[in-house]
Order: C-alpha cells, then sequence, then structure tokens
C-alpha cells in the first residue's frame, strides 16, 4: 500500500503503535502533522475501532474509497487472529503495521 503522506523514517511508528493493537480489530490513529514531523509519539491518539474485515464499518470511519484501498491489501487474511493498526494525519494515509 503506498501513503499518501511520506516520512523519512516509517518504522519509527511501528513500536507506538504496536501500544494501539488489538486482535480481531482494525485501529485507526490520528496525529498532527506537527507530531508527526517530530516524532512525537504522544500526539498518537485512536480515532476508532473496527471488527477486523467490517470494511463498511471502516468506510463509515475514514471514507468509502480508503476502506476499498485497505480491503484490496487486506482481505485475504485470516479474521480471528489478526490485527491492524492504521495511522492517519490530516485524513492522509501514513502508514500501518499488522499481525
Amino acid at each position: 500500500m503506498s501513503n499518501d503522506y511520506k516520512i523519512k523514517d516509517e518504522e519509527f511508528w511501528y513500536e507506538p503503535l504496536d501500544d494501539f493493537q488489538s486482535y480481531g480489530e482494525i485501529v485507526v490513529v490520528e496525529i498532527s502533522e506537527v507530531d508527526l514531523l517530530n516524532e512525537n509519539a504522544e500526539g498518537l491518539k485512536a480515532k476508532g475501532v473496527v471488527d477486523f474485515g467490517d470494511w463498511k464499518e471502516l468506510g463509515n470511519l475514514l471514507s468509502e474509497d480508503e476502506a476499498r484501498i485497505h480491503q484490496k491489501d487486506f482481505e485475504d487474511e485470516e479474521l480471528e487472529d489478526e490485527w491492524i493498526v492504521f495511522l492517519y494525519m490530516n485524513g492522509r494515509y501514513v502508514t500501518c503495521i499488522a499481525g
């Protein structure tokens, strides 16, 4: 999946985003541009949570277009043991972690 917003060190965010993971769920996390650029993980805030595979509800949380893009990337995953955390800044996709 390509990022809507490019950052220098995408891997920096993997550990802080790990704190939001929840098995069987998709979590959307938001951050301000200032906090993103300054790598301030304290600025991360959960926007919402949906059941893994509930792309319709994810569309209500983000947008239908965003949900369709994510569905293409993750629709073949096993639902019961999976999780995803998406990071967004001002409505723009930045990165995600999944497991």
